[in-house]
């Protein structure tokens, strides 16, 4: 099974950085290392689960993470804050050269827009 994908980029927030970000599935990274670290859930979609039901839903998982950290490597990669998911995780919209990353994933078929709710891949 992949464990996440290390990758570094150039992040802008309230300032540009580099920075390290850490590709854990299809809809959520880890930006830096250590306690320092911050868990980021991308706001506006759902990608499957690598633990998925069914071998359908692990396999389009482990696609869209690969392709999550392709569409991140190398460039400069901005994060909007939206607020904290019941997780704790920091929710956020991710741009890349102009584009909302969640919004490349649903175009691919490698995630779902977010419509409050899971639903099954199975």
């Amino acid at each position: 099974m992949l464990s996440h994908i290390v990758i570094s980029v150039l992040l802008c927030t309230a300032s540009c950085e580099p920075a390290e970000i850490r590709v854990w599935d299809g809809d959520s990274i880890r930006l830096g290392m250590g306690q320092q670290s911050e868990a980021v859930r991308i706001f506006n979609i759902d990608a499957p689960e690598m633990e998925g039901r069914c071998i359908h839903e692990t396999d389009l998982a482990r696609q869209a993470k690969i392709r999550l950290a392709e569409i991140l490597q190398g460039r400069r990669v901005e994060i909007l804050r939206q607020g904290t998911d019941r997780y704790g995780r920091t929710l956020a919209a991710i741009r890349v050269e102009g584009r909302d990353v969640g919004d490349i994933l649903v175009d691919e078929g490698l995630a779902r827009t977010w419509a409050g709710r899971r639903e099954p891949w199975c």
